[in-house]
């Protein structure tokens, strides 16, 4: 069990690093998905949060570093949009979380805003095996397992 005190060294540590970079990233491991996520885009950028599913958490905060330091220099993606700009050979594509889902899956944001609300996007990659978007008819059942999404993709996808 995690004591109160290391509860709030670790918070304090994210604090500090949205202080010094604008923002955090958080990786969740161990129950599948794993995931991992900003805090402090909103404060920092006016730019929402995100959240990735299925990346190793190195990847995955080499990701939202990547889109998070286009928010900084005031050029961020248009998270409407799909962007062949994050990885290699596909689209990456952007989906609005519902609040509801907040609670389960951006604790340490929800802690650091309080009251604020605050935005949040999911970052949605195709499988490398066959291209599929975790929404596809087609795609690997294993695949979506690994890549819930949270809200609704754009229809135009």
């Amino acid at each position: 069990m995690i004591s109160d005190s290391e509860k709030k060294a670790f918070f304090d540590d994210h604090v500090r690093r949205i202080a010094e970079e604008g923002f955090s990233t958080m990786s969740v491991v161990g129950n599948p998905p794993q995931f991992s996520y900003t805090t402090g885009l909103y404060k920092s950028y006016a730019h929402p949060e995100l959240i990735v599913f299925g990346l190793p958490p190195a990847r995955a905060a080499g990701l939202l570093s990547d889109i998070a330091l286009k928010a900084r220099e005031g050029t961020p993606f248009n998270l409407s949009e799909p962007t062949d700009k994050l990885l290699v050979d596909c689209d990456v594509l952007f989906v609005e979380v519902p609040r509801s889902t907040f609670a389960e899956y951006c604790l340490l944001a929800m802690r650091y805003y309080g009251e604020e609300k605050f935005p949040v996007f999911q970052v949605v990659w195709p499988s490398a095996f066959d291209g599929c978007y975790p929404w596809d008819s087609d795609a690997d059942p294993k695949f979506v397992a690994i890549q819930p999404v949270l809200g609704k993709p754009n229809k135009a996808w």
